[in-house]
């Protein structure tokens, strides 16, 4: 993106100061075409179990893989080793990343929901928002 500003900041100097209207169509355009050479660093899939496991393990010995904790979901089971890593991932990271991370393992909302409901307290999980949301999705029996 800094050689598509430069540009537009050399070409808007060579222009001549005596203009009193600027045609936004054109510079829109100029600005279009100047972005569409630039590579797209941000434009590639997001990888959520790489985002997931650095931020379970961060704090904790051991370390936990994306798969092992989607398998602990799916199975309503806190393995006492990694009750800290399901605390963090429920209690701590943005609900879109739960979410995702549901998705890409199939983890469905029920299976979540009861895994939440069952193991709050073990967890000692306070998260309001994850709590609407799910009890949106499944409500409570």
């Amino acid at each position: 993106m800094v050689k598509v500003e430069a540009q537009a900041r050399k070409e808007g100097r060579a222009a001549p100061s005596h203009i009193e209207t600027i045609d936004v169509a054109a510079v829109i355009d100029r600005l279009r075409q100047l972005c569409q050479a630039q590579p797209r660093r941000y434009g590639g899939k997001l990888d959520i179990d790489r985002i997931v496991a650095a931020s379970v393990n961060v704090p904790f010995p051991h370390v936990m893989d994306p798969a092992a904790l989607a398998r602990s979901i799916t199975e309503n089971s806190v393995p006492p080793e990694y009750a800290g890593h399901i605390g963090r991932f429920l209690g701590e990271l943005p609900l879109t990343d739960i979410l995702r991370f549901c998705d890409r393992h199939g983890i469905k909302a029920p299976t979540l929901a009861r895994f939440v409901r069952d193991n709050r307290a073990k967890l000692a999980l306070r998260r309001p928002e994850l709590d609407q949301h799910i009890d949106a999705l499944v409500p409570s029996p």
